[in-house]
């Protein structure tokens, strides 16, 4: 029996021949390999494709913040170095990125790794969401921003085209400040039953805009829109915030699966959400924007 077509493994040092290869030929893109090198070996992913090593590319890596406010994450940055980051304040993002698997897999594992992964319950990706983030992805051809919330379109798909990379992860100035909080069995190395991240903005004591976002809650993370206009125009108040967070329970669709069920996931969620919308008040009333 002859052996199965192995793909070659690249390693490009500029962006413009790693584009080039993804234009080629069908490929698997490594950047923390933490996910690729389980579903090669378990055959998720076809061996025959090129294994294009994206980590000698210093553009796709780093935290920036421009003049404006504007930060940008290069999608090859570890979660290691994205949690631990004194470029902005703790925010939804980061705190996602502080809960993905073990310190093994955050020093391995990339932000783009986990947005690209588009697992339902992926820590990082209700942040993207509730961050109002833009997503940039590149090809031969050009670029695109696709906004977060339109980025998903079931577990593990997004709208990335087979040629196209995702280079860098946009987050808008921002005045708001934002969290999240998932509940898990164990305190590490588990995926999010759900997950929740809240932003908020504050002028004069009231709350002007709002983003809720839920993980493991839908096929694909989702945005929360009756929670968040339902803190909008409020003091933040207990009893504002104890609404809202019922609220996430009309965007909700959780299913029954090996990590919980349906009706423990409904029960949890508006816990999660009134803890989340909390933490991030705290943080938008100390200072902490973003």
């Amino acid at each position: 029996m002859s052996e199965p077509d192995v793909g070659s493994y690249r390693r490009p040092d500029n962006l413009s021949e790693l584009l080039t290869l993804l234009d080629r030929r069908p490929a698997s893109i490594l950047a923390g390999g933490t996910d690729l090198v389980v579903m090669r070996a378990d055959g998720t992913v076809d061996r025959a494709h090129d294994i294009v090593d994206i980590k000698a590319v210093p553009d796709l890596r780093g935290i920036s913040l421009d003049a404006d406010g504007t930060l940008t994450i290069g999608a090859a940055t570890s979660l290691r170095e994205l949690a631990g980051t004194t470029v902005i304040p703790p925010n939804a993002i980061t705190d996602g990125a502080a809960l993905v698997g073990g310190w093994q897999t955050r020093a391995r594992g990339t932000i783009g790794g986990n947005v690209c992964r588009a697992s339902p319950a992926g820590d990082t990706l209700p942040g993207v969401l509730a961050a109002d983030a833009q997503l940039e992805l590149a090809s031969t051809t050009g670029t695109r921003l696709v906004p977060g919330h339109d980025f998903f379109t079931g577990p593990g798909r997004t709208v990335r085209k087979p040629a196209e990379l995702l280079t860098r992860i946009i987050v808008p100035a921002s005045r708001g400040a934002s969290a999240y909080l998932r509940f898990t069995y164990r305190l590490a190395m588990d995926l999010a039953v759900v997950g929740v991240a809240a932003h908020l903005e504050i002028e004069n004591g009231r709350c002007v805009a709002a983003r809720v976002a839920l993980g493991a809650a839908a096929a694909t993370p989702v945005l929360a829109p009756d929670a968040a206009d339902a803190l909008v125009g409020t003091e933040l108040d207990a009893p504002s915030i104890e609404a809202a967070a019922q609220l996430v329970l009309n965007t909700a669709t959780p299913i029954d699966d090996g990590r919980g069920s349906r009706a423990h996931r409904r029960t949890v969620l508006p816990v999660l959400a009134k803890r989340a919308i909390g933490i991030a008040l705290e943080r938008a009333r100390g200072g902490h924007q973003r």
